[in-house]
């Protein structure tokens, strides 16, 4: 016989072998299927039962002490107002003009620290305030079609 045919006759023998080691019908389990151990009732790894204690006793008493608590004054902090709130008050609430705001303060920082690109720094500065200008940052800032009128 060849290793091939040996093979397949063992296989055959373990098949034949586990179903004759069945124990008769298999039960089908359902959700009416009764439960081997009762309800109340652990079980270790083995599936034997583990004693429950009929009778509970806490592992560790603890009574906390009633803290005594002072009561505080709260009063609401004094407020500090400061240049640069009073500065960034003036402009509006929105993105565009708090971005044209701080480049157009960069802007100037370079012209005041003497630049060599006063000529391009200038004319990016004067396209800065029309666009201030038009999308009213120094008020209420832009209204909902402000942006695209402007060219941003």
């Amino acid at each position: 016989m060849s290793s091939r045919t040996h093979i397949w006759a063992i296989c055959i023998l373990l098949t034949a072998l586990s179903s004759a080691v069945t124990y008769g019908e298999p039960t089908r389990l359902t959700n009416d299927t009764p439960l081997k151990s009762r309800p109340n009732q652990a079980l270790d790894a083995d599936g034997n039962p583990l004693p429950i204690p009929q009778e509970f006793a806490p592992a560790m008493e603890y009574r906390a002490v009633d803290a005594k608590v002072k009561a505080v004054d709260i009063k609401a902090p004094k407020r500090r107002h400061s240049s640069r709130s009073k500065a960034v008050a003036s402009i509006a609430d929105d993105a565009s003009c708090r971005w044209l705001n701080s480049r157009m303060n960069e802007l100037k920082k370079r012209l005041d620290a003497g630049s060599r690109l006063v000529d391009y720094i200038n004319d990016e500065m004067r396209q800065y305030r029309r666009q201030w200008r038009c999308l009213q940052c120094d008020g209420n800032g832009p209204a909902a079609g402000d942006h695209a009128r402007c060219g941003l």
